[in-house]
């Protein structure tokens, strides 16, 4: 075999080592572009949506948590289900006013995220952040 082993990243090809790196004079902020989505079509239109619940229970058998009708893409399993409902959606399950759908935690975050971006002047444009939300 005659791979050498770079302990920097042992995946990197040839082709892709020593890039020059942007400086901050050169930057003109990030530039967003499909390449999981098609333009004009919301990304959420591009997924299978299902409803479901979440339980999980304790060794005893007890329940520790529970949320019902919960949306979720209908590729992921139902530990992924248990997971995102449990750890990531937010509001009060007690009350009923809780994130009771992926897209609703999905869209929370990118608009987090693109506030904060546009607030730094993260991006080229004022359109590469709508692209986030």
């Amino acid at each position: 075999m005659s791979y050498k082993f770079d302990p920097e990243n042992p995946f990197r090809t040839k082709q892709q080592q020593k890039k020059t790196p942007v400086t901050s004079s050169d930057s003109k902020g990030l530039k967003i572009e499909h390449f999981f989505s098609t333009p004009g079509v919301h990304p959420f239109e591009q997924l299978e949506w299902e409803i479901r619940s979440a339980k999980i229970a304790g060794d005893n058998g007890q329940t520790i948590f529970e949320q019902e009708n919960i949306e979720v893409p209908a590729r992921w399993s139902q530990l992924a289900t248990k997971v995102v409902a449990s750890k990531y959606f937010y509001g009060d399950n007690d009350t009923g006013k809780r994130e009771n759908s992926v897209k609703q935690l999905v869209h929370r975050v990118c608009k987090a995220i693109a506030e904060r971006g546009r607030k730094d002047g993260y991006f080229s444009t004022e359109q590469d952040g709508d692209f986030l939300q």
